[in-house]
């Protein structure tokens, strides 16, 4: 169990630093460029925090512990890039092919970055667990 809450705590803490960056320096005004009237004012923080909540729970589970498991972060890493490029991917192109004037831009671009902030999770959950848990799962 503490090897579980430590992935956790890993995985949610940097998932939710890195894409605070992302979402609040980074690439802020290419998003409000590109989607414009779609987007609410301010974020609804309630839905995001559920959000976080669950997907830290998806990545542990499908790429944090096969990991610690195998004893290798390549594989944590590996397993969140296609985790983060599935949801993100099912996400936005959903949008595309639903919405009318959804940018490809912010269908490809999302993508990529919900590839890369769901792999960096994954490791940094490993990691968490390497630095402070127990290997045992």
């Amino acid at each position: 169990m503490k090897t579980l809450l430590i992935a956790y705590a890993g995985t949610f803490l940097s998932l939710l630093a890195v894409d605070a960056v992302w979402l609040g320096l980074v690439a802020r005004t290419f998003y409000r460029d590109q989607l414009g009237a779609l987007m609410l004012p301010s974020p609804n923080f309630t839905i995001a925090a559920i959000f976080y909540l669950f997907f830290a729970v998806a990545i542990v589970v499908l790429a944090v512990l096969p990991g610690v498991r195998g004893g290798s972060i390549m594989t944590a890493i590996g397993f969140g890039a296609i985790l983060g490029l599935a949801a993100y991917g099912t996400y936005d192109i959903t949008n595309l092919a639903t919405l009318k004037g959804w940018p490809v831009t912010v269908t490809v671009v999302d993508m990529a970055w919900g590839t890369f902030v769901t792999a960096l999770a994954a490791g940094c959950g490993f990691l968490a667990v390497r630095l402070f848990g127990t290997s045992a799962v």
